[in-house]
């Protein structure tokens, strides 16, 4: 599975950079995945262990070659003067037929 910045899927995005939101506000981003193994995936759940990104929207189901959008909310505790670097991990079922 990859992530893009964009939905014609050219920016892919090696490190997810939120940049610097304000603390007491938020910002939501959207990213497309992209499935680029053989199989169907089913089963999806995306999480990320800081308690300032919201999962908004993800897709449930990605089936060979197919992209979806995912939709992050960012709501900073306290301000920094770097963006925030974040993890974001995903779990799901292949499906091969």
């Amino acid at each position: 599975m990859r992530i893009f910045k964009d939905s014609s899927l050219i920016e892919e995005i090696q490190d997810l950079d939120l940049g610097i939101v304000s603390a007491g506000e938020s910002k939501q981003f959207i990213f497309y995945v992209y499935n680029d193994s053989l199989a169907s995936l089913i089963n999806l759940e995306f999480s990320t262990a800081s308690s300032e990104i919201k999962i908004i929207e993800a897709p449930k189901e990605l089936k060979y070659k197919e992209s979806e959008k995912l939709v992050l909310e960012y709501n900073p505790e306290v301000t920094l003067k770097q963006g925030l670097h974040a993890e974001l991990f995903v779990k799901a079922q292949e499906l091969y037929k």
